[in-house]
């Protein structure tokens, strides 16, 4: 797996707020139950994306999460590079090698790989996510249909 559970959930969360209206901010457990994302675990990713400032958040009875800034501006690279253990993805899914080409007949073929799932995520947004709808799907419940 490339992605982490973790990525793909953040990714899932940041869509669903690029989904919403704007000026208004979302709870962790409508998030949580409209994504199907564990809250505990969506609670932590949102500190962390907050920290980072992707999303800011509001205290209080109606206080929630929103974007921090245009779901445009926001890569699946951003999203990827600060959730991920290992974002550059350069070491070997094979061997483990960090080292192209010196351990394993699949290491430089990944590190190409790999190169190029860098350069799709930083040009994709979370813009892009979110208004993408499977073929006969509604727009913008892609995520039921889509394992990241």
């Amino acid at each position: 797996m490339v992605f982490s559970k973790g990525t793909g959930y953040g990714i899932r969360a940041l869509a669903y707020l690029a989904r919403q209206s704007e000026g208004r901010s979302y709870g962790i457990g409508e998030i949580a139950a409209s994504e199907k994302i564990p809250s505990e675990y969506l609670r932590k990713l949102l500190s962390e994306l907050r920290r980072h400032r992707l999303v800011s958040s509001v205290k209080g009875i109606h206080g929630g999460y929103m974007l921090a800034r245009p779901a445009e501006s926001i890569t699946l690279w951003d999203v990827f590079s600060l959730l991920d253990q290992d974002p550059y993805l350069d070491e070997c899914i094979i061997c483990g090698s960090r080292e192209a080409g010196r351990s394993c007949p699949i290491c430089r073929e990944w590190k190409q790989i790999s190169d190029g799932l860098v350069n799709l995520l930083k040009c994709q947004t979370i813009a892009d996510f979110a208004n993408f709808a499977p073929d006969g799907q509604k727009e913008g419940r892609q995520a039921e249909h889509i394992k990241l």
